[in-house]
């Protein structure tokens, strides 16, 4: 997200809206883990030999049964070194600890350890508080309560 990247949720209960994702995911199940592999040294190997097999020899459909390596190619863009913190604006920031909480009114408030480390913003809503990562609404606090209250799916706000 930091990179300009929107995560795109399908609705819960509905992998049919990501089919193609689903389907790679029960071919890397079949082929990779029943059974897993005896140690995690042997599992990652199993991974890795996947990984060449569905990349470098596998037919793909809907690339005319060419394997994806053959279409590949590098992108123009540079990785940075460091990814700036998303801005937010009318917002208070604050920064997640270690533990995955924010101080927020005097309070502890736990969001989500992912977000060790990295900046949120708060913005006032109607009845309370929108919580954001980057232009990602993550939740709401209300006046009281000490926790985060997701939204039913997460959405995207444009300008924060």
């Amino acid at each position: 997200m930091k990179l300009g990247i929107r995560p795109e949720r399908i609705t819960p209960g509905h992998p049919e809206q990501n089919g193609q994702h689903e389907r790679m995911h029960l071919t890397l199940k079949q082929e990779c883990c029943h059974p897993a592999a005896a140690t995690p040294t042997a599992q990652q190997a199993r991974f890795d030999s996947f990984r060449r097999v569905y990349n470098h020899e596998r037919p793909h459909q809907a690339l005319g049964l060419q394997p994806p390596a053959q279409h590949y190619h590098h992108s123009p863009r540079s990785y940075p070194v460091a990814l700036a913190d998303p801005a937010y604006v009318d917002a208070e920031v604050r920064r997640v600890r270690s533990n995955g909480e924010i101080k927020w009114r005097g309070r502890f408030v736990f969001l989500s350890e992912a977000l060790t480390g990295e900046t949120v913003g708060i913005r006032e809503a109607a009845l309370g508080y929108e919580v954001y990562f980057g232009p990602i609404l993550l939740g709401y606090l209300y006046p009281g309560q000490e926790r985060l209250v997701r939204p039913e799916r997460p959405r995207a706000r444009a300008n924060v």
